[in-house]
């Protein structure tokens, strides 16, 4: 099957089109398959569809995660902080617009609806960015390096619908898009950090492997998280299960002679409870060791304990 354009908001046949659907203002009622956009610059962008505004809302609202986000408050770091920031392949590091070290945060620095007052920092760019009271988290920079994480990432939604048969593929997406699924609302995202020292501070995961060398076994990987991925899919009722049971009510209608797409319901209840079960193993992953382990790090561990 072809891919369509992202902001389509699935990645099927144009028929699918009109049932993408984009709600201004909310988090709630709209229909989306794929991460098209998630620019929260200036708080601009207040979308369904904008997974960085889902993450913040999420974080701003659930009681655990804004414990998380907020315990540095109660538990400062007795020192500067190193960044995860790594020596891009081509030289210069990356992010550019970032720092090697974060200075001792203040109470609120680090907060959602942070900081109570305007930052400024040097940057490897060898300019200065200033981050004004109260935009945290609008930026993948701000307050640290975050990101907004997807618990079922988008492309694995993708690529395990699309391993089906195309007509089947068609319907799983037509029968989610009706039933109002979207990828990025605020129930399957995560803000999460991305430098290890932070990550740990935090009681948290961090987002990416990196060059921070978890452990031999896993290979820097500085764009994904491919073992994560392999747990969503492949856990005990995790995404592989879900799209097969799609599969089969799918097929049963499937033999219908139509032109158009088939409709049959799915419950998209089972990919909102699976978001709700990764977003409690992603918080437990955080409480023991303290040292800000990958996700792929307590993937791979969760994997080999058969979780």
């Amino acid at each position: 099957m072809s891919k369509k354009k992202k902001d389509t908001g699935h990645f099927g046949d144009a028929e699918l089109n009109d049932l993408h659907l984009i709600v201004k203002n909310t988090t709630e009622g709209g229909a989306c398959l794929t991460g098209h956009t998630g620019d929260f610059s200036d708080f601009k962008n207040k979308v369904s569809c904008n997974y960085r505004y889902q993450a913040y809302e999420q974080a701003d609202t659930h009681g655990e995660i804004k414990e998380r986000l907020h315990r540095y408050n109660e538990h400062p770091p007795e020192r500067r902080l190193q960044t995860s920031a790594y020596r891009a392949n081509k030289g210069g590091m990356t992010p550019d617009r970032y720092c090697a070290h974060l200075d001792i945060p203040e109470p609120g620095d680090w907060d959602i609806g942070g900081p109570r007052r305007a930052i400024k920092r040097k940057t490897f760019a060898k300019g200065k960015v200033r981050i004004p009271a109260g935009y945290n988290f609008t930026q993948d920079t701000w307050p640290y390096w975050n990101n907004a994480h997807h618990l079922i990432p988008k492309g694995t939604l993708d690529s395990v619908i699309q391993e089906q048969e195309a007509k089947v593929s068609n319907m799983i997406q037509k029968a989610l898009l009706k039933a109002k699924y979207n990828i990025n609302h605020k129930k399957n995202m995560l803000m999460i950090p991305q430098d290890r020292e932070v990550a740990a501070l935090l009681n948290l995961p961090r987002h990416i492997q990196l060059k921070d060398d978890d452990t031999k076994s896993l290979p820097a990987s500085c764009t994904n998280h491919p073992i994560y991925n392999l747990l969503v899919s492949e856990m005990t009722d995790g995404l592989s299960s879900i799209v097969d049971d799609y599969k089969k009510i799918c097929v049963q209608a499937a033999d219908r002679e139509e032109h158009e797409i088939p409709d049959v319901e799915l419950d998209k209840a089972r990919l909102e409870r699976l978001s709700t079960k990764l977003l409690e193993i992603i918080l437990s992953w955080g409480r023991p060791e303290g040292a800000g382990p990958s996700l792929d790090k307590k993937a791979n561990k969760a994997i080999q304990s058969d979780l």
